[in-house]
This record gives C-alpha cells, structure tokens and sequence, in this order.
C-alpha cells in the first residue's frame, strides 16, 4: 500500500507539472480577462540583452501567472481557502460585511501629498477663474462599519484633511466626508460611488461652489421629482474581479437623469482622438459587457463635452478621474458645458484650454486613492 500511495503521489505530481505546462503551451493566449477587468501579459521573445539582464524571465513569470491554465478558478479557490481560515482578505481586497469589497488603501507619504497639493495649487495660480478641489473618500471611510476587525490598509479621512490645509490661496477645497459618510452610497463590488452617490456629492459640491438652484430630495428616491430607475441587477466591479469572491452577489446600476437631461436639450460630444463624436450620458449597450460601469458615458476618454443650453451656469471644466462619468448627468442640468478633462490621455495645457473654451469655472475631481498614486497630475501646471 505504502508503494502504491507513492505511485501514486508521484503519478499526480507529474500529471499537475507536465499537464499543466503541456495546456499552457496548448492553449491560445488571452488578451483581456474578464474577471479580472485587465489586459493580461504576454509572451515576449527573448533577445540578449534580456536574457543578459534577466529582463525575459521576469516578463516569463508575469506571462505564466497570467496565462496559466484555469487561473479565473484557482483565484476563486484560493479566496475560498482564505475564507475558509477565518482570513477576511485575498488580493489586496477585504471581505467586508453584507458582501462589500474594500480594496486596501494607500496612504500617500507627506511629501507625495504635498506634491501633488502643489501641482493643484499651482493651476490656480495660473488661471484667472475660480479653482476648486475635491477628494472623494475611499469606501473604507464611508462604510467604515463594514469592515473587518482591525483591517490595516484603510482611509481615515486623514489623506483628505492634509490636502486641505494644502490649499493655497487661488484653490477652493470641498470637502465631500460629510456629504457620503455613513451612506450606502458605494457599489460592494467595486470602488466607485453609485448613482446616489453622486448625488449626494453633487448637492455638497453646489453648496461648496456657491451656485444655486433646485436641490435634490435627501432621500435619495428620487431627484427633482424624477424616480430612480433600476438598468442592470448583474453589475460585478473591479474589486470583485480582484478578490476572487465568487460568493458574492452582484450590484445594481440606477439611473436618474434621463438621456438628454430633464429638459430633453442636453447633448454630448466626445474626442477619442482629437475629433468631436456624438455621444452620449448613457451607453446601454456596455450593460451586457463585463466592465458595466462604462454605461455611463462610453468609459474612459481624453475630453467630454455635455452641454445643456437650459442650464442657469455657465462653463465648468472638470479634471477628473472615473467618478466623473456617473456625476456628469447631475452637472450638466447645473451648468450650459461641462468639459471633463482626463489627464492621463490628454496632453493640453489646462492654461490655454480654459482660454480657448471660456470656462468660467474649474473643478479637480479626484478619489482620494487615485489622487494618492497618479502620475500625470503634474499637467496640472501646465
């Protein structure tokens, strides 16, 4: 028996490291993982020089672990087994209450934050219109009561109130802790806020900006007498697909504004690549596709243009990151244009756009976590 048991042991050993070196070999390479919402990596050639600097076998590694055979289920097993010991996290990704997902936070080191303050303040000091700033909180501060005991990798509201007694005096902070703290206004499955979020950052905003008009109802059930309205029950986000947390249910979608704005006027045009295209506030075709938060606007883009020649403001250009695309409906029945800027593909000098376009006003719209990591926010200054 004691012979046999290592036949076999040794049979299975072969079966897992041939067998699955075999199906990997086999096996077309993927290009995009759905579960995971990202490009995976590929086979690259080796060259001399990357096999002198080790440069091929560190690509080779990356290219196994993305394109090992099976890898959406043994993610999902793995996060089995962490939960299984009694462990609340897979991935860098917290199994929170009521099925939420928190991604862990970075705190940004002072001299990152104050950096990229500078840059904030230094677009204020080059333009002649009002500039205001304003981090969203991450999930973990909103639904702090979610969380597991003692999860490390949180926000504390702390990265927020350092970027505002960053501010100088050409930048308007407002601060949104208070508008979304306790609500449920974040998807449990990933890490932007929902529609009612958005609204409710939208009312602190209108009263931090200054600007008047009809507000929305408190409740959340409804927005200037319009009904929320369900577009998709099957909504898994970015969280989602890095934990690996099969168990967890998926996420609705709602919608309030309706494609036009309440007055039916409001347009959009987008510049994928330099060019004006007729768009949309809304893409219902992305609701059938895995990344379903893209239904707001199309996705991710250089510039967007909404305009609501109804509207009682007048321009505002917002440089944002992906919060945006679900706050655009609430700004475009609030100003005539709304140009949402995105910095990590758009190269233009904010100075020379807001001169070109005659903007009025100008809002940096970040998460606090993306403001914590991006890279690009030295354009600011330019």
């Amino acid at each position: 028996m004691s012979k046999q048991y290592s036949i076999f042991i040794t049979a299975l050993f072969c079966l897992f490291t041939f067998g699955f070196g075999i199906a990997l070999i086999l096996s077309p390479s993927r290009d995009f993982s759905d579960q995971e919402n990202r490009f995976l990596a590929q086979f690259k050639a080796p060259t001399l020089d990357t096999l002198r600097s080790g440069k091929f076998m560190e690509s080779f590694e990356d290219y196994v672990t993305d394109q090992f055979p099976l890898r959406d289920q043994w993610i999902q097993l793995k996060a089995y087994s962490e939960r299984a010991l009694g462990k609340q996290e897979n991935n860098k990704v917290y199994f929170g209450g009521n099925g939420t997902l928190f991604a862990q936070f970075q705190v940004p080191s002072e001299e990152e934050l104050e950096q990229k303050a500078g840059y904030v303040n230094k677009l204020g000091a080059n333009l002649d219109v009002p500039v205001y700033f304003s981090l969203v909180p991450d999930k973990s501060f909103v639904l702090a009561d979610l969380l597991p005991a003692n999860a490390p990798n949180v926000d504390d509201g702390s990265t927020i109130e350092k970027a505002r007694g960053l501010c100088g005096d050409g930048v308007t902070f407002v601060d949104l802790r208070n508008a979304l703290a306790g609500r449920n206004d974040f998807y449990r499955t990933d890490h932007h806020w929902t529609t009612l979020g958005a609204q409710h950052a939208w009312e602190a905003l209108r009263a931090g900006m200054g600007l008047t008009g009809q507000a929305g109802d408190t409740d959340g059930l409804s927005y200037q007498g319009l009904s929320y309205t369900q577009v998709s029950d099957s909504f898994y986000g970015t969280t989602y697909s890095s934990s690996g947390a099969a168990w967890v249910e998926p996420d609705s979608i709602y919608t309030v504004i309706p494609e036009g704005g309440t007055r039916g006027r409001t347009t959009v045009d987008r510049y994928p690549e330099g060019v004006a295209i007729p768009g949309g506030l809304y893409y219902p075709e992305k609701l059938e596709v895995k990344d379903k938060y893209a239904y707001f606007l199309g996705g991710n883009q250089p510039l967007c243009v909404v305009k609501n020649p109804d509207a009682e403001n007048g321009r505002l250009l917002v440089i944002r990151d992906s919060y945006a695309d679900c706050l655009a409906p609430f700004l475009s029945e609030a100003f005539q244009e709304v140009h949402l800027f995105d910095l990590r593909y758009n190269n233009t000098s904010l100075k020379k756009y807001v001169a070109d376009n005659g903007i009025d006003q100008v809002l940096v719209l970040y998460s606090a976590a993306n403001f914590s990591t991006d890279q690009n926010l030295f354009k600011l200054g330019l």
